[in-house]
C-alpha cells in the first residue's frame, strides 16, 4: 500500500485518500525552498515510473479499506504531472472511483503541455501553485529545472484556467523575504484576477521545510489577502483551530511512516483523526527515531524523511 497514504484531513477539501505516483523517491521539476519533503535536485522526467495497473489496484484496495473518504487526491513524492501515464490512469480510474471526487495537486509547471493538460482536464478539481510571476523571485523560491521556462508556465496556467470545466483552485505559499514584496504580490493578483478561481489559498510555512526559511505571521497573511480581495479574487487565509474530537482511523506502522513522509501532521490533527492504537504506534516510532517531532509556529508536528525508515513494527511484534 505504498502508493496509498492517509486518509488525510485537509482544512479545505475534507477527508481525502492520497495517491502517490512516486512512492519510492522524490521526483519533481522544482526544488522549492519551503518543501515538506527532503531537498533534492530538480528533474524534468520521472526515473521510476509505476505501472498503471499497480496504481489502480492500490486505489481499489484503499477505497475498500477507507470507503467513507470524500475524495481521491492525486499527488506525488514530487510532481504528479511528471507521471507519463496520467491520462490513461484518469480514464481507467472512472471505472473504480464511484462517486468519489478526484483532486490534483500540481505546481502547474507542465500545464502548457497539451498531453499533460488533456489528462488534467479529466479531474473534478485541480489546485495549482503560484509562488512568483517574476523571474528573479521564481528562481529563488522554486529552484526549478533548467528546462522550465516561467513565461511558458504562466501561459500554460492561463490557458488551462480557460479550458478547465471543473473546480479550479490556486495556492500561494509566502516565504519571508522571498516572495512577499508588495510589487510581487500585486503582479500575482493581476495575473490571477481574470481566472475563474473557486478559491485562492494563501499560506505560509507551517510544517518543517526542506531549507532554512522563515514564515509570515497570520497578520501579514491577512494583510496580503486584502490585496487579492481588491481584485475580486476569493481568498482563504488558514487558521488552525483546536477541535476536541476523538479519532478512530486505524493505521499500522508502515502506513503511519508513509503518511508522515509525505505530509507532516500536527499533534492536533493526529489526535483528531487517529485511533488510540494508531497513536500508541506513533509514540513507539517516535521513541525509536523513525518519527521526529518539531515545533513550527507554536504547533508540534510529526514527520519522517522516508517511509522506509525504521524497522517493521508489525514484524517485530510477530517475533520475526
Amino acid at each position: 500500500m505504498d502508493i496509498i497514504f492517509g486518509p488525510v484531513r485537509s482544512r479545505r477539501f475534507g477527508e481525502s485518500l492520497g495517491v502517490d505516483l512516486s512512492p519510492k523517491l522524490k521526483q519533481c521539476n522544482y526544488d522549492c525552498v519551503y518543501c515538506e519533503l527532503e531537498g533534492k535536485k530538480a528533474q524534468n522526467a520521472m526515473q521510476e515510473v509505476l505501472n498503471v495497473d499497480a496504481v489502480l489496484e492500490a486505489i481499489k484496495q484503499g477505497l475498500e479499506k477507507f470507503p467513507n473518504v470524500d475524495s481521491l487526491t492525486i499527488t506525488a513524492n514530487g510532481e504528479p504531472t511528471l507521471y507519463p501515464h496520467l491520462y490513461e490512469l484518469m480514464l481507467r480510474l472512472e471505472d473504480i472511483k464511484g462517486e468519489k471526487k478526484t483532486l490534483l495537486l500540481t505546481n502547474g509547471a507542465l500545464l502548457w503541455d497539451v498531453c499533460v493538460a488533456r489528462a488534467c482536464l479529466l479531474f473534478d478539481k485541480v489546485k495549482f501553485s503560484l509562488d512568483a510571476v517574476s523571474q528573479r523571485v521564481f528562481k529563488k523560491i522554486d529552484r526549478a529545472h533548467k528546462n522550465v521556462d516561467l513565461t511558458q508556465v504562466l501561459k500554460g496556467i492561463y490557458q488551462f484556467s480557460a479550458d478547465f470545466q471543473g473546480e479550479l483552485y490556486a495556492e500561494i505559499l509566502f516565504v519571508k523575504g522571498i516572495n512577499d514584496a508588495p510589487q510581487e504580490i500585486q503582479e500575482m493578483a493581476r495575473f490571477l484576477a481574470p481566472m475563474p478561481l473557486k478559491r485562492l489559498d494563501i499560506s505560509t510555512i507551517d510544517r518543517p521545510p526542506a531549507y532554512k526559511v522563515e514564515s509570515l505571521s497570520i497578520q501579514e497573511l491577512e494583510s496580503i489577502g486584502k490585496v487579492f480581495l481588491r481584485y475580486q479574487i476569493p481568498v482563504s487565509v488558514p487558521k488552525r483551530t483546536q477541535i476536541n474530537v476523538q479519532g478512530n482511523l486505524e493505521l499500522n506502522a508502515e502506513e503511519i511512516l508513509k503518511t508522515l513522509s509525505l505530509r507532516p501532521m500536527s499533534e492536533g490533527d493526529v489526535n483528531m483523526l487517529w485511533s488510540v492504537q494508531s497513536r500508541e504506534i506513533l509514540e513507539l516510532l517516535l521513541k525509536e527515531g523513525s518519527v521526529k517531532q518539531k515545533c513550527i509556529n507554536g504547533v508540534n508536528f510529526y514527520s519522517c524523511l522516508s517511509a522506509s525508515m525504521g524497522f517493521n513494527l508489525e514484524a517485530r511484534r510477530a517475533g520475526r
